[in-house]
């Protein structure tokens, strides 16, 4: 059998079999990216999520209007989406497929999400990275997380080598366990995508809830408001403290000397917008409110303080701020994660769901059932 277990189907066929989707969309921020993957996501164009999982993100960017297609190597985990798709989306689509072999054609697609997968090979994440570049159209962003080396991360890696310098000395065997994953800092990640031909707009560290909860056995009685972690997350994630996070985290860019621009869809974006932005935007785009979300060096920040483990939302009637129109929040996605009301509706128009995305995510962290 091999070592790695990171790409074998029948670690994840296990994995994703002891989980429920619907719980896995209402963990929200038990992973701390969804304020990067909503920003930076194109809403033109078809995106791909390469190792999708359960498909939490697909059925949520689907809720955004987002056209989204979820690909992962596990059969079982596709045919249990495409049969609870019809309670959750119905629209949603996955299929069967491998990231390093995706079944798109070149310079076809607008955008690339892959979270939590790269790291799984052992000869290192650089095909699956390439493949990524060669199914993006010009313009077509590229976001990746993999684990960081965070502060528990590193902590975890000294104790396990003091534990085998210890077993030499007193001449006891050292296990060789398979191999799973590496971490990438944030450095290596950018390293990685520059390698592959991307320009690489931000790479950051992110999410210090993570490893404060790794370190509660993912439990988050460690997490309350008035713990440590609560206040040392809130007090320094958006310093350079950040980089020792639970993730590395990329947002890259495959220029051409005519790119997609990024708020119109349109062949229009030439590669000198990118010393202003972190995305391709047309000359005619760049003077709207929309672009100045998008100025390099802006803070990509939640909205207010993580709310840990609060109740499902029930449906409940609410009016809409953005039509007035009058809505039922969703027995599955509540409020859809902001702290503002917005109906399905108004939802999936990119000039309300883009500032709502940068302005108004509100973080929930909810433990992951199963």
């Amino acid at each position: 059998m091999s070592k790695d277990l990171g790409q074998q189907s029948a670690t994840w066929d296990k994995s994703w079999s002891e989980i429920d989707p619907i719980t896995e969309i209402q963990m929200w921020d038990y992973y701390g990216g969804r304020k990067w993957i909503t920003k930076y996501v194109p809403r033109y164009g078809k995106v791909v999520e390469a190792g999708c999982g359960l498909g939490r993100y697909c059925f949520y960017l689907k809720r955004l209007g987002i056209d989204i297609e979820g690909i992962d190597f596990s059969e079982n985990a596709i045919d249990r989406l495409n049969e609870i798709k019809f309670k959750i989306e119905p629209s949603a689509k996955f299929m069967h497929g491998d990231v390093t072999d995706l079944p798109c054609e070149d310079n076809t697609i607008s955008g690339y999400i892959s979270l939590g997968v790269v790291e799984h090979f052992k000869e290192g994440p650089q095909k699956a990275i390439a493949e990524a570049y060669r199914v993006l159209r010009p313009g077509g962003i590229a976001i990746i997380t993999t684990p960081n080396k965070s502060f528990y991360v590193r902590y975890r890696k000294l104790k396990d080598r003091l534990k085998k310098n210890v077993k030499r000395i007193i001449g006891r065997n050292i296990d060789d366990r398979p191999f799973f994953q590496y971490e990438y800092t944030p450095k290596q990640l950018r390293s990685f995508c520059k390698k592959q031909g991307f320009y690489v707009s931000r790479a950051e560290g992110a999410d210090l809830l993570y490893p404060f909860s790794e370190i509660g056995r993912f439990k988050g009685g460690n997490l309350n408001p008035g713990s440590f972690a609560y206040w040392f997350v809130h007090k320094f994630e958006d310093t350079w403290i950040k980089n020792i996070g639970g993730q590395s985290i990329s947002i890259s860019v495959k220029t051409a000397s005519l790119m997609h621009c990024f708020l119109c869809g349109k062949l229009s974006a030439t590669p000198d917008s990118l010393q202003k932005f972190d995305v391709p935007i047309s000359n005619d785009m760049q003077h709207t409110k929309l672009a100045g979300y998008y100025r390099k060096g802006r803070k990509v920040n939640y909205s207010c303080r993580y709310l840990i483990n609060p109740p499902i939302l029930k449906p409940e009637t609410r009016k809409c701020e953005f039509s007035d129109r009058q809505y039922v929040t969703d027995p599955i996605f509540e409020d859809y994660g902001y702290d503002r009301n917005v109906s399905p509706e108004s939802l999936i128009d990119p000039q309300i769901n883009i500032p709502l995305c940068v302005n108004n995510i509100k973080p929930v962290w909810r433990k992951r059932k199963g």
